[in-house]
């Protein structure tokens, strides 16, 4: 679920929406911080698109 979720925000990013596609991957990055950790790979990519912006 987290994956596709975070396909959909990098989606919505690439078509303009880049407030909605940082909301969508900042609930991601919080969720996989509590699940994983916050130096597990997935995470650390999760955070590279809000700090793109």
């Amino acid at each position: 679920m987290l994956a596709a979720r975070q396909l959909l925000s990098r989606t919505r990013s690439a078509l303009g929406h880049v407030d909605t596609g940082i909301e969508l991957m900042t609930d991601v990055v919080a969720r996989r911080e509590r699940g994983l950790g916050p130096e597990h790979p997935f995470t650390v990519a999760s955070r590279q698109l809000p700090d793109e912006y």
